[in-house]
């Protein structure tokens, strides 16, 4: 079992990152784009999910580039997780493709459950902003 971020969720936190090293400032997407060593188009693809949330504003034209404008304070991990990734799905079984009737639990079923609640609640406990001051 595998519990990790995809590349496009780490992608997108490292993207936060390189935003909040000059908060007040328009940061163009081939800086941000270099320094995550991605292409511009894939940049766009990343920055979209935060643009379209409203925790960065996007300008364009040749002087254009991304801003953040949102206190990364008021969002968690989970919130990250769950812009850009989709809303994580408390209900599936641990088994993910199980074939049993949604109403018959497996034997691992609580544990899981338990399992999973928690990790969804300390990730929904650790503020982006917290996160980033921690990142070298």
């Amino acid at each position: 079992m595998r519990l990790e971020l995809t590349m496009k969720s780490e992608l997108t936190l490292q993207a936060l990152g390189v935003l909040t090293r000059s908060p007040d400032s328009l940061v163009s997407g081939p800086v941000i784009a270099s320094t995550l060593s991605i292409s511009a188009d894939y940049l766009a693809t990343v920055m979209r999910p935060l643009s379209r949330a409203g925790w960065v504003r996007a300008s364009a034209g040749s002087n254009g580039g991304y801003r953040l404008s949102s206190d990364l304070s008021a969002h968690s991990v989970l919130d990250l997780i769950e812009l850009v990734e989709g809303v994580v799905d408390r209900n599936s079984c641990m088994h993910g493709d199980c074939l049993r009737p949604v109403k018959e639990q497996c034997a691992l079923h609580e544990p899981w459950t338990r399992a999973r609640e928690a990790l969804l609640k300390e990730l929904d406990a650790e503020s982006l902003a917290e996160v980033l001051d921690r990142q070298p």
